[in-house]
C-alpha cells in the first residue's frame, strides 16, 4: 500500500496529513506514543521518530485476530460477544464482506491484557466450536497471531546488519502526546537530539502495524514525484532503476501497481536530484522521457512533478 507523504517540521511541529494519519488512527484528539532512533553508517547518520496510538507497554499484549463469520445478521454480534466473554478488548479493526450473502472477514488488533495469550485464545475458540456452542453458530473460524509491533517500535527499521548501527534514543517524557489540529509536537528531548527545530520530513505509514515513521531529510532536498508506465514482465522494474542509477538519481520512495497481469503496470517513485549532474527540472524531465522511451514502446513517463515542502 502506498502510504507516504512529505512535509516540514517547523518549530518542532509536524503536520500529519489525513492521507497517512487517518489509516493509522492518528487523528485530532488521539493519543500518540513515540520512540526515536539514530542510524549510523560510517560517517553518515540519520534520525527517525516512530509514532503509534499504542504505547510500548501494551505491545506484548496486542495480537492480530482474523475472524470469519457468515454474512448474516447476528454474525458480527456473535464474534464480538465471544471476545467480550473473555474480557478481550477490540482495538483498531475493519470488516470486509468478502463474498456478499455468504462470508465476511473481520480483521482486528486486540488487547489480551485481561485474558491471557494468543494460544489460549485459539484454544478457547476451538473448544467452543468442538462443543458446537450455539453462540458461535455463525462464526466459522478464528486466526490469531502474536503481534510483532514491539520489534519495530523498540529496535528500529534496520534489518540485521553489522554495517549499520541503530541506537534507540530514550525520551524523558513519560506522558503520551496529543495530536491537535493535525500536528504532532516533538518532545523537547527529541529536538535536543536533532539539534534543529526545522527540517523537511518524509512520513511513511505501515497500516499492518499501526505505526508511522517520520524521517528527517537533509536541508533543501531536490525531490520529484514521477510515474512510469511499463510492461509487467521480469526485469522491467530493473530497467527503470538502472536508468535512474546511470544518472546518479537516488530513489527515496517507491510504489508499483499491476494494471493488467503480464501486460501493464505502473511505477510511482520519489527521486532525489542532488547527487546528479542535472541542474533543473526541465533537464530531469527531458532525460527521463528519453530514457523511458529508449527502453521500448511500453515504457513512458506518465507523471512528473516537484515535491513541495
Amino acid at each position: 500500500m502506498k502510504l507516504w507523504d512529505f512535509g516540514r517540521m517547523e518549530s518542532g511541529r509536524i503536520i500529519i496529513s489525513s492521507k497517512v494519519g487517518e489509516p493509522l488512527g492518528l487523528v485530532n484528539g488521539s493519543e500518540v506514543f513515540s520512540s526515536m532512533f539514530r542510524y549510523e553508517y560510517g560517517e553518515k547518520k540519520a534520525y527517525e521518530i516512530v509514532l503509534s496510538p499504542f504505547g510500548p507497554e501494551n505491545y506484548r499484549e496486542i495480537a492480530y485476530v482474523t475472524i470469519q463469520v457468515r454474512d448474516e445478521p447476528g454474525g458480527l454480534s456473535q464474534a464480538s460477544q465471544f471476545l467480550k466473554s473473555l474480557n478481550i478488548d477490540i482495538l483498531n479493526s475493519e470488516t470486509v464482506s468478502s463474498i456478499p450473502n455468504v462470508v465476511m472477514i473481520w480483521e482486528m488488533l486486540v488487547d489480551l491484557s485481561f485474558f491471557g495469550d494468543s494460544s489460549s485464545l485459539k484454544n478457547e475458540f476451538e473448544t467452543a466450536k468442538t462443543a458446537a456452542d450455539p453462540s458461535l453458530s455463525l462464526v466459522d473460524c478464528l486466526r490469531v497471531e502474536s503481534s510483532d509491533l514491539a520489534t519495530r517500535y523498540t529496535q528500529g527499521a534496520s534489518l540485521d546488519s553489522s554495517a549499520i548501527k541503530v541506537r534507540a534514543l530514550r525520551k524523558t517524557e513519560k506522558k503520551a502526546s496529543i495530536i491537535e489540529d493535525g500536528v504532532f509536537e516533538l518532545p523537547q528531548a527529541y529536538r535536543n537530539f536533532l539539534g534543529r527545530d526545522s527540517s523537511p520530513v518524509m512520513l511513511i505509514g505501515d497500516p499492518d502495524s499501526w505505526i508511522l515513521s517520520v524521517v528527517f531529510l537533509d536541508d533543501e532536498p531536490k525531490l520529484f514525484k514521477i510515474k512510469v508506465d511499463l510492461p509487467d514482465r521480469p526485469g522491467s522494474v530493473h530497467d527503470i532503476m538502472k536508468a535512474l542509477g546511470d544518472e546518479s538519481i537516488n530513489v527515496v520512495a517507491g510504489y508499483t501497481n499491476v494494471l493488467v497481469y503480464y501486460e501493464r503496470m505502473t511505477c510511482e517513485l520519489v527521486i532525489d536530484l542532488r547527487g546528479s549532474s542535472l541542474k533543473s527540472a526541465d533537464d530531469l524531465k527531458g532525460i527521463l522521457e528519453n530514457k523511458m522511451s529508449g527502453l521500448g514502446p511500453q515504457f513512458a513517463l506518465a507523471g512528473f512533478s516537484p515535491v513541495v515542502f
